[in-house]
């Protein structure tokens, strides 16, 4: 099952465009340990089988950048291997449903909502204006994923993996309303670019 998961078909035609490449070669090391060791057993609460997480799949979920920010915003309560689980799963739901590699999926559907600029309170005199300013990586990406999770909360299905799947899907399909509160970020970044230069440098 993650030998399926983790592997790289031809990607499914996509509105966003391809920006970079996504896995590195420290990446691809994890992956070929995940690939070794895949697993899948029975949960004994539910009497379903059930992705195992093994080690080498908590250490990717752990060292990839994207995945690991994914997973830290889900977590509630410190429980980091419950919100693991609904991250695996949902690229498993994406794998069964798109036929792609879930993973370039999901860095599409980041890449593709995070806003590169977001606009800051400051005074000017007596008035409070908005001021644009330019978001690093790790700002964006924070900005795109709370919107997807905010999202997919609001979502019909029933299961939290499920929730995520489907929002993910929508964003590459370009119907989910994420989209929307991208292009009205920048619409007010640019209509307060010209307070740029009243700010001190």
């Amino acid at each position: 099952m993650l030998r399926s998961l983790f592997a790289r078909p031809a990607v499914l035609a996509s509105p966003l465009p391809m920006l970079r490449t996504y896995v590195t070669k420290q990446q691809a090391e994890i992956t070929k340990s995940v690939l070794r060791s895949a697993t899948i057993e029975v949960n004994p609460r539910t009497s379903q089988p059930e992705p195992l997480i093994t080690l080498g799949d908590r250490q990717r979920l752990r060292n990839d950048p994207l995945l690991s920010q994914l997973v830290n915003m889900i977590m509630r309560d410190g429980k980091k291997m419950r919100a693991e689980r609904f991250v695996q799963e949902a690229l498993l739901d994406i794998r069964q449903h798109c036929n792609s590699d879930p993973y370039r999926l999901l860095s599409d559907a980041i890449e593709g909502v995070a806003p590169l600029m977001d606009t800051r309170s400051a005074r000017q005199g007596s008035k409070v204006i908005q001021v644009p300013r330019a978001l690093n990586l790790r700002q964006r990406r924070r900005r795109a994923i709370v919107w997807l999770l905010e999202s997919a909360a609001r979502r019909n299905e029933r299961q939290m993996h499920l929730r995520l799947s489907g929002e993910i899907q929508a964003i590459i399909n370009g119907t989910s309303g994420v989209l929307e509160k991208k292009l009205q970020l920048h619409k007010s970044v640019l209509a307060n670019r010209s307070n740029i230069r009243t700010t001190k440098r």
